[in-house]
């Protein structure tokens, strides 16, 4: 079955770089790589309006200037944001089988062109339109149009016109049943294929070409040989197309399975950002009493589980200890929870926790009544010392 297909999107960039593409820009045949040169001349500019007839990016400049009319509460003229979108890019055509028929027949295709342009004007506006352009010198005859996203009331506004998923979906259904005098029919619906944009869908094609050698779709002959020449070119080309395609759908396919992996993976994150949120919801919902007691209850189960790593590193305490004073000796305790949380890897919440449990208060408790009695111990000697004992 053969496929109508139409695409838009709203442009991001300046609309230069289009602008040459549509226009075959002498200057810039790098934005037409694709294009053959000996079927440029088969190419039809459509003047719907005068602004088609201008540079792009002054026929989108002049066509706002020309009907822009928001206005605020005061009824002054509102300033067009910068970020703004000022113009939509369209692309109409069909499975490649099917233009080929439509192409070849030249009653046909003007048939098919006029009706792709009625389409346009009936969606966005006749006025709104600055470029209709039909593309003959490419694999497949293709429509390229642009338009300005004026409402009726003249605000700037794509998102209105090109509206929500259901809207787009209802735009292409409507596309469909324009052509389907042409042979082509609806696509797919909800297939879960991101649309690509012009830019992806040339790379892709491009991509596909190249992987392809000419010994590919070289037409073997019989020992007679009594093919003809014009058969065998039909049926190189025939085979050059379908090879073509076949391996675009190679890239689309692989191009799918990496946006799966990455929406998995996002959904992943998403689902432990949301498991963190309701626990941390949770938790502020809490009283303060119970807050307190679950805080007490983490750090005793921490002071438990580690509190005996952080008593081991003073298993031997030197005589240095009889110096030390009381925020000296806290000190030493805390450098010694540091190191037992980095050989632990905790995080700096429990390790926080962990210097506050009692083990670790009983550690600096255990090093200050070292300390009291060495000095007490050294004091008794010194008195006996004195009385001669």
């Amino acid at each position: 079955m053969s496929y109508a297909v139409y695409h838009a999107e709203k442009g991001a960039v300046s609309p230069g770089g289009i602008g040459n593409h549509i226009d075959r820009e002498p200057r810039a045949k790098h934005t037409y790589r694709h294009a053959d040169p000996e079927r440029i001349h088969l190419n039809e500019h459509i003047t719907v309006n005068a602004h088609c007839d201008k540079v792009l990016q002054l026929a989108i400049s002049d066509r706002i200037k020309e009907g822009y009319n928001a206005r605020n509460k005061a009824g002054e003229l509102k300033s067009i944001r910068k970020d703004a979108v000022k113009y939509i890019t369209h692309i109409l055509t069909g499975s490649h089988e099917q233009m080929k028929k439509i192409e070849g027949d030249p009653n046909l295709r003007e048939a098919w062109i006029s009706k792709n342009l009625e389409f346009v004007k009936n969606e966005f506006g006749d006025k709104n339109i600055v470029r209709f352009s039909v593309h003959r010198d490419e694999k497949t005859m293709h429509i390229h149009a642009i338009t300005v996203p004026l409402t009726e009331d003249g605000r700037l506004s794509a998102k209105e016109l090109l509206g929500d998923r259901s809207a787009m979906s209802q735009r292409q259904d409507r596309y469909a049943d324009e052509m389907k005098s042409f042979g082509l029919g609806r696509g797919q619906k909800a297939t879960g294929i991101k649309h690509e944009s012009a830019r992806e869908y040339y790379s892709r094609i491009e991509q596909a070409q190249e992987t392809i050698s000419k010994n590919d779709f070289k037409a073997e002959k019989n020992l007679l040989g009594i093919y003809k020449p014009e058969s065998v070119e039909i049926l190189e080309n025939t085979l050059k197309s379908q090879k073509t395609a076949l391996k675009s759908k190679d890239l689309e396919i692989a191009k799918l399975k990496e946006q799966q992996k990455k929406d998995s993976e996002f959904k992943i994150k998403i689902t432990e950002s949301r498991k963190n949120a309701e626990t941390n919801l949770k938790y502020s919902l809490l009283s303060d009493e119970y807050r307190e007691k679950m805080k007490d209850f983490k750090i005793n189960e921490i002071g438990q589980k580690y509190g005996y790593d952080v008593k081991q590193k003073f298993h031997f305490v030197g005589h240095s200890i009889q110096q030390k004073a009381d925020n000296e000796i806290n000190e030493m305790v805390t450098s010694a929870v540091k190191k037992v949380g980095q050989e632990k890897q905790l995080s700096s919440v429990d390790i926080s926790l962990l210097m506050r449990s009692k083990e670790a208060k009983g550690v600096v408790q255990y090093l200050q009544n070292e300390r009291e009695r060495r000095n007490e111990l050294d004091q008794r000697r010194g008195q006996k010392k004195d009385r001669g004992v």
